[in-house]
Protein backbone atom coordinates (compact mmCIF):
# COMPACT_ATOMS: atom_id res chain seq x y z
CA UNK A 1 0.00 0.00 0.00
CA UNK A 2 3.14 2.33 0.66
CA UNK A 3 2.25 5.29 2.73
CA UNK A 4 3.92 8.54 2.82
CA UNK A 5 6.59 8.21 6.09
CA UNK A 6 4.25 10.45 8.12
CA UNK A 7 1.41 8.49 7.69
CA UNK A 8 3.20 5.58 9.69
CA UNK A 9 3.58 7.86 12.24
CA UNK A 10 -0.43 8.31 12.83
CA UNK A 11 -0.88 5.03 12.58
CA UNK A 12 2.17 4.17 15.28
CA UNK A 13 0.03 6.77 17.26
CA UNK A 14 -3.24 5.45 16.60
CA UNK A 15 -1.90 2.08 18.03
CA UNK A 16 -0.54 3.91 21.16
CA UNK A 17 -4.00 5.91 22.00
CA UNK A 18 -6.25 2.53 21.19
CA UNK A 19 -4.21 0.85 23.93
CA UNK A 20 -4.43 4.12 26.45
CA UNK A 21 -6.36 4.27 29.69
CA UNK A 22 -8.56 2.03 31.01
CA UNK A 23 -9.62 -0.93 28.49
CA UNK A 24 -8.47 -1.07 24.93
CA UNK A 25 -10.22 0.08 21.39
CA UNK A 26 -10.10 -3.17 19.29
CA UNK A 27 -11.53 -1.01 16.49
CA UNK A 28 -9.02 1.58 16.17
CA UNK A 29 -6.68 -1.39 15.90
CA UNK A 30 -8.21 -3.12 13.17
CA UNK A 31 -8.21 0.34 11.44
CA UNK A 32 -4.77 0.55 11.27
CA UNK A 33 -4.24 -3.07 10.26
CA UNK A 34 -7.34 -2.44 7.65
CA UNK A 35 -5.13 0.17 5.74
CA UNK A 36 -2.06 -1.42 5.99
CA UNK A 37 -0.24 -4.08 4.20
CA UNK A 38 2.19 -6.50 6.25
CA UNK A 39 4.73 -4.49 4.69
CA UNK A 40 3.30 -1.52 5.94
CA UNK A 41 3.33 -2.69 9.40
CA UNK A 42 6.68 -3.37 9.48
CA UNK A 43 7.02 0.51 8.97
CA UNK A 44 4.31 1.01 11.35
CA UNK A 45 6.94 -0.78 13.94
CA UNK A 46 9.84 1.58 12.93
CA UNK A 47 7.78 4.76 13.93
CA UNK A 48 6.43 3.31 16.56
CA UNK A 49 10.46 3.15 18.24
CA UNK A 50 10.36 6.65 16.87
CA UNK A 51 7.46 7.69 19.04
CA UNK A 52 7.67 6.16 21.71
CA UNK A 53 10.97 4.27 22.21
CA UNK A 54 9.87 0.41 22.68
CA UNK A 55 8.44 -2.19 20.56
CA UNK A 56 5.05 -1.92 19.51
CA UNK A 57 4.83 -5.87 19.93
CA UNK A 58 5.27 -5.08 24.21
CA UNK A 59 2.48 -2.96 24.28
CA UNK A 60 -0.18 -5.30 21.77
CA UNK A 61 0.88 -8.21 24.00
CA UNK A 62 0.00 -6.63 27.20
CA UNK A 63 -2.65 -5.28 25.16
CA UNK A 64 -4.97 -7.80 23.90
CA UNK A 65 -5.81 -11.16 24.27
CA UNK A 66 -7.01 -14.67 22.74
CA UNK A 67 -7.37 -14.97 19.00
CA UNK A 68 -7.32 -11.38 18.43
CA UNK A 69 -3.78 -11.35 19.97
CA UNK A 70 -3.19 -13.92 17.73
CA UNK A 71 -4.06 -12.07 14.65
CA UNK A 72 -2.89 -8.52 15.48
CA UNK A 73 0.55 -10.21 16.96
CA UNK A 74 0.98 -12.45 13.73
CA UNK A 75 -0.04 -9.29 11.45
CA UNK A 76 3.06 -7.19 12.81
CA UNK A 77 5.62 -10.07 12.65
CA UNK A 78 6.43 -10.04 9.19
CA UNK A 79 4.87 -12.19 6.21
CA UNK A 80 7.98 -14.60 5.80
CA UNK A 81 8.82 -14.55 9.61
CA UNK A 82 5.49 -15.42 10.42
CA UNK A 83 5.38 -17.73 7.34
CA UNK A 84 8.91 -19.64 8.17
CA UNK A 85 7.82 -19.60 12.17
CA UNK A 86 4.21 -21.74 10.97
CA UNK A 87 6.12 -24.04 9.21
CA UNK A 88 8.20 -25.08 11.91
CA UNK A 89 5.56 -25.56 14.54
CA UNK A 90 4.16 -27.67 12.09
CA UNK A 91 6.81 -29.88 11.85
CA UNK A 92 8.09 -29.61 15.87
CA UNK A 93 5.22 -30.52 17.46
CA UNK A 94 3.99 -34.33 18.49
CA UNK A 95 3.85 -35.46 14.66
CA UNK A 96 3.63 -33.75 12.23
CA UNK A 97 0.64 -31.18 11.79
CA UNK A 98 -0.44 -32.33 8.34
CA UNK A 99 -3.20 -30.28 7.95
CA UNK A 100 -1.45 -26.86 8.05
CA UNK A 101 1.58 -27.91 6.56
CA UNK A 102 -0.48 -28.35 3.03
CA UNK A 103 -2.27 -24.89 3.14
CA UNK A 104 0.79 -23.01 4.43
CA UNK A 105 2.90 -24.55 1.32
CA UNK A 106 0.21 -24.79 -1.10
CA UNK A 107 -0.82 -20.83 -0.60
CA UNK A 108 2.85 -20.38 -1.74
CA UNK A 109 4.11 -18.87 -4.94
CA UNK A 110 7.61 -19.36 -6.64
CA UNK A 111 8.35 -16.10 -5.25
CA UNK A 112 7.15 -16.65 -1.82
CA UNK A 113 8.88 -19.93 -1.57
CA UNK A 114 12.27 -18.23 -2.09
CA UNK A 115 11.25 -15.52 0.95
CA UNK A 116 10.53 -18.14 2.93
CA UNK A 117 13.41 -20.54 2.31
CA UNK A 118 15.43 -17.38 3.33
CA UNK A 119 13.76 -16.46 6.65
CA UNK A 120 13.54 -20.10 7.68
CA UNK A 121 17.75 -20.53 7.60
CA UNK A 122 18.08 -17.48 9.38
CA UNK A 123 15.68 -18.54 11.80
CA UNK A 124 16.54 -21.96 12.26
CA UNK A 125 19.91 -22.75 10.52
CA UNK A 126 18.24 -25.32 8.33
CA UNK A 127 17.08 -25.66 5.29
CA UNK A 128 13.48 -25.21 5.09
CA UNK A 129 12.57 -27.56 1.80
CA UNK A 130 14.35 -30.57 3.93
CA UNK A 131 12.75 -30.56 6.52
CA UNK A 132 9.52 -30.53 4.78
CA UNK A 133 10.48 -33.25 2.96
CA UNK A 134 12.44 -35.15 5.71
CA UNK A 135 9.03 -35.03 7.77
CA UNK A 136 6.29 -35.43 5.63
CA UNK A 137 4.98 -38.89 4.40
CA UNK A 138 6.92 -40.34 1.68
CA UNK A 139 4.60 -41.83 -0.78
CA UNK A 140 1.53 -39.94 -0.55
CA UNK A 141 -0.50 -38.73 -3.15
CA UNK A 142 -0.60 -35.34 -1.13
CA UNK A 143 3.35 -35.44 -0.22
CA UNK A 144 4.34 -35.50 -3.65
CA UNK A 145 2.33 -32.35 -4.31
CA UNK A 146 3.49 -30.61 -1.83
CA UNK A 147 7.75 -31.69 -2.85
CA UNK A 148 6.53 -30.48 -6.40
CA UNK A 149 5.19 -27.28 -5.35
CA UNK A 150 8.12 -26.39 -2.98
CA UNK A 151 10.31 -26.97 -6.44
CA UNK A 152 7.38 -25.28 -8.78
CA UNK A 153 8.65 -24.24 -12.06
CA UNK A 154 5.75 -21.89 -13.99
CA UNK A 155 5.80 -22.16 -17.70
CA UNK A 156 3.16 -21.31 -20.40
CA UNK A 157 3.00 -24.87 -21.79
CA UNK A 158 0.98 -24.17 -24.62
CA UNK A 159 -0.73 -27.52 -25.00
CA UNK A 160 -4.30 -26.66 -22.43
CA UNK A 161 -5.87 -29.39 -24.70
CA UNK A 162 -3.59 -32.08 -24.04
CA UNK A 163 -3.08 -31.51 -20.45
CA UNK A 164 -7.32 -32.18 -19.95
CA UNK A 165 -6.35 -35.06 -22.22
CA UNK A 166 -3.52 -36.26 -19.94
CA UNK A 167 -5.48 -35.63 -16.88
CA UNK A 168 -8.84 -37.54 -17.99
CA UNK A 169 -6.52 -40.39 -18.89
CA UNK A 170 -4.97 -39.87 -15.36
CA UNK A 171 -8.03 -40.86 -13.67
CA UNK A 172 -9.25 -43.98 -16.29
CA UNK A 173 -9.31 -47.26 -15.47
CA UNK A 174 -8.31 -49.18 -12.03
CA UNK A 175 -6.59 -46.16 -9.83
CA UNK A 176 -5.00 -42.99 -10.59
CA UNK A 177 -2.33 -41.55 -11.72
CA UNK A 178 -1.08 -38.53 -9.06
CA UNK A 179 2.12 -38.24 -10.84
CA UNK A 180 0.52 -36.38 -13.81
CA UNK A 181 -1.86 -34.12 -11.57
CA UNK A 182 1.62 -33.18 -9.51
CA UNK A 183 3.48 -32.54 -12.66
CA UNK A 184 0.67 -30.22 -14.74
CA UNK A 185 -0.47 -28.55 -11.09
CA UNK A 186 3.36 -27.66 -10.42
CA UNK A 187 4.26 -26.12 -13.78
CA UNK A 188 1.32 -24.42 -15.74
CA UNK A 189 0.40 -20.71 -14.88
CA UNK A 190 -2.51 -20.11 -13.99
CA UNK A 191 -3.88 -18.72 -17.25
CA UNK A 192 -3.41 -22.15 -18.79
CA UNK A 193 -4.33 -23.84 -15.75
CA UNK A 194 -7.95 -22.10 -15.81
CA UNK A 195 -8.34 -23.24 -19.74
CA UNK A 196 -7.49 -26.59 -18.66
CA UNK A 197 -10.55 -26.32 -16.62
CA UNK A 198 -12.79 -25.36 -19.15
CA UNK A 199 -11.78 -27.31 -21.99
CA UNK A 200 -12.40 -30.60 -19.51
CA UNK A 201 -15.43 -29.30 -18.67
CA UNK A 202 -16.44 -29.06 -21.94
CA UNK A 203 -15.22 -32.17 -23.30
CA UNK A 204 -16.15 -34.76 -20.32
CA UNK A 205 -19.33 -33.09 -19.09
CA UNK A 206 -18.01 -33.00 -15.72
CA UNK A 207 -15.49 -30.38 -13.93
CA UNK A 208 -12.25 -31.26 -13.33
CA UNK A 209 -13.05 -30.23 -9.47
CA UNK A 210 -15.24 -33.21 -9.00
CA UNK A 211 -12.97 -35.51 -10.30
CA UNK A 212 -10.57 -34.94 -8.25
CA UNK A 213 -13.23 -35.09 -5.23
CA UNK A 214 -14.04 -38.43 -6.79
CA UNK A 215 -10.36 -39.71 -7.38
CA UNK A 216 -8.19 -39.02 -4.26
CA UNK A 217 -9.36 -39.18 -0.23
CA UNK A 218 -8.38 -37.54 2.82
CA UNK A 219 -5.39 -35.65 2.83
CA UNK A 220 -4.93 -36.13 -0.54
CA UNK A 221 -8.14 -34.98 -1.39
CA UNK A 222 -7.56 -31.48 0.43
CA UNK A 223 -4.12 -31.12 -1.03
CA UNK A 224 -5.12 -31.42 -4.85
CA UNK A 225 -8.74 -29.54 -4.11
CA UNK A 226 -6.90 -26.88 -2.57
CA UNK A 227 -4.11 -26.70 -5.36
CA UNK A 228 -6.70 -26.89 -7.52
CA UNK A 229 -8.77 -23.85 -6.03
CA UNK A 230 -5.26 -21.58 -5.87
CA UNK A 231 -3.98 -22.27 -9.63
CA UNK A 232 -7.76 -21.16 -10.58
CA UNK A 233 -7.14 -17.86 -8.29
CA UNK A 234 -5.20 -17.65 -5.08
CA UNK A 235 -8.04 -16.15 -3.59
CA UNK A 236 -10.27 -18.91 -4.25
CA UNK A 237 -7.81 -21.06 -2.50
CA UNK A 238 -8.05 -18.62 0.45
CA UNK A 239 -11.67 -19.11 0.13
CA UNK A 240 -11.59 -23.02 0.40
CA UNK A 241 -9.11 -22.80 3.62
CA UNK A 242 -12.15 -20.37 4.90
CA UNK A 243 -14.84 -22.49 4.07
CA UNK A 244 -13.14 -25.98 5.36
CA UNK A 245 -12.38 -23.94 8.70
CA UNK A 246 -16.33 -23.42 8.91
CA UNK A 247 -17.11 -27.08 8.56
CA UNK A 248 -17.96 -29.46 11.70
CA UNK A 249 -18.24 -28.82 15.19
CA UNK A 250 -16.70 -24.89 15.61
CA UNK A 251 -14.45 -23.67 13.60
CA UNK A 252 -10.62 -24.66 12.83
CA UNK A 253 -8.98 -21.74 14.59
CA UNK A 254 -5.36 -22.25 13.60
CA UNK A 255 -6.59 -22.54 9.75
CA UNK A 256 -8.58 -18.66 10.43
CA UNK A 257 -5.79 -17.22 11.95
CA UNK A 258 -2.82 -18.23 9.72
CA UNK A 259 -4.96 -17.44 6.32
CA UNK A 260 -6.17 -14.33 7.74
CA UNK A 261 -2.47 -13.05 9.09
CA UNK A 262 -0.94 -14.20 5.69
CA UNK A 263 -3.26 -13.34 2.95
CA UNK A 264 -5.70 -10.81 4.00
CA UNK A 265 -3.49 -8.25 2.97
CA UNK A 266 -3.41 -9.57 -0.62
CA UNK A 267 -6.58 -10.91 -1.53
CA UNK A 268 -9.35 -9.75 0.67
CA UNK A 269 -10.75 -7.52 -2.13
CA UNK A 270 -11.54 -10.61 -4.27
CA UNK A 271 -12.37 -13.40 -1.79
CA UNK A 272 -15.40 -11.56 -0.95
CA UNK A 273 -16.81 -12.21 -4.56
CA UNK A 274 -15.04 -15.63 -4.76
CA UNK A 275 -16.32 -17.21 -1.52
CA UNK A 276 -20.18 -17.14 -3.10
CA UNK A 277 -19.09 -20.45 -4.50
CA UNK A 278 -18.79 -21.46 -0.99
CA UNK A 279 -21.39 -19.94 0.74
CA UNK A 280 -21.98 -16.78 2.51
CA UNK A 281 -18.62 -15.37 4.38
CA UNK A 282 -19.66 -12.70 6.85
CA UNK A 283 -22.66 -15.51 7.82
CA UNK A 284 -19.64 -18.21 8.30
CA UNK A 285 -17.73 -15.97 10.32
CA UNK A 286 -20.65 -14.87 12.22
CA UNK A 287 -21.99 -18.61 13.00
CA UNK A 288 -18.26 -20.40 14.67
CA UNK A 289 -16.77 -16.70 15.88
CA UNK A 290 -17.55 -14.08 18.24
CA UNK A 291 -16.60 -10.81 20.10
CA UNK A 292 -12.88 -9.11 19.17
CA UNK A 293 -12.34 -12.21 17.54
CA UNK A 294 -15.72 -12.66 15.18
CA UNK A 295 -15.11 -8.28 14.50
CA UNK A 296 -11.32 -8.51 13.35
CA UNK A 297 -12.23 -11.79 10.71
CA UNK A 298 -15.17 -9.40 9.59
CA UNK A 299 -13.25 -5.98 8.98
CA UNK A 300 -9.70 -8.16 7.72
CA UNK A 301 -11.90 -10.12 5.01
CA UNK A 302 -14.19 -6.94 4.71
CA UNK A 303 -17.19 -9.41 4.89
CA UNK A 304 -20.70 -7.57 4.87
Amino acid sequence: MNHHPQQYMIFANEIHQACKGAGTDELRILNVLTQCSMEDLQQVIRAYYVSFGQPISRLLKKETGGKFRDIVLGSFEGRYQYWARKIREAIKGIGTDEKSMIELVLMGNADDWLSIRQEYFKAYTRNVMDDISDDIAKNADWSKLLRGWIFQMRYFRSQPERDAEELYSAVKGAGTDADTFVRILCSTTHEEFAQIVRIYQEKYNRSLRETITKEFTGKSEKAFLLAHDYMLSPAKGCCYILSESFKGFGSCDKSLVDTTVLFRDRYSAEVQHAYEDFGNLAKDIKKDTSKKYEKALLLLWKAQ
